[in-house]
């Protein structure tokens, strides 16, 4: 004869405790659900206004925390021309942390109007001080320039108030700068990455006032 199981028992101890602890979860979800963002912190912008960046994000009006998501408010941000890349976190202090990374600007086209940033982009619709490209230069030049001016600093880029293209019969790549510090500065584009320590070569220079040659060698003509 078949012996019965045992029937189990139902543990209401366990089943207490789950339900306890479900009650605690939904509570905490719900807390959090109906908190609003209490600080909002912009970091790494330079060109954009930290009001320009939270009225794009659409958290001026300090919405629930948990809402929106920060993928979303990164989405929302990303559609700004200046943005490179941003990341969005929240804290449980109720603060909400945007770290933006701004497009460089390299230089501002005479012609045309654009502001032409790091990677190429261009856009118009900026108010900023920027070197001016003041004449035509060939696309495929125009290009290589880009990339070549990317490598520069900021307090390099600065101090260049005018680029004018200004090739030679043996040299198609070769530009003249018109410096802040009335300094001109002849460079070819392989020879950008010298260009780059000019506030080096500046310190050397000392208060004299001239041409310096990147170009072809690396000399400075002193101005009578």
């Amino acid at each position: 004869m078949a012996k019965k199981g045992k029937k189990k028992k139902f543990n209401y101890k366990r089943f207490f405790k789950f339900l306890l602890f479900l009650v605690c979860l939904i509570l905490i979800i719900y807390y959090f659900s109906t908190r609003h963002i209490k600080s909002i912190v912009v970091k790494g912008n330079s060109l954009l206004s930290d009001e320009t960046i939270i009225e794009t994000a659409k958290i001026e009006n300090y919405p629930r925390f948990l809402k929106p998501l920060s993928s979303t408010i990164e989405k929302r941000i990303k559609t700004l021309d200046l943005v490179k890349s941003v990341k969005v976190k929240k804290w449980f202090n109720y603060q909400v942390i945007i770290d933006i990374e701004e497009y460089k600007v390299l230089f501002k086209m005479r012609n045309t109007g654009e502001y032409v940033l790091s990677g190429g982009k261009r856009i118009s619709d900026l108010d900023t001080i920027a070197p001016t490209l003041v004449n035509y230069v060939p696309e495929d030049i125009l290009n290589k320039m880009v990339n070549k001016f990317d490598d520069l600093d900021n307090d390099v880029l600065d101090k260049v108030s005018e680029i004018e293209y200004s090739p030679t019969t043996y040299d198609s790549e070769r530009f003249v700068l018109y410096m802040n510090d009335e300094n001109m500065v002849y460079i070819t584009l392989n020879k950008v990455k010298e260009f780059s320590k000019y506030n080096q070569i500046k310190t050397k220079l000392g208060n004299n006032k001239g041409i310096l040659y990147l170009d072809s060698g690396n000399y400075f003509e002193i101005k009578e």
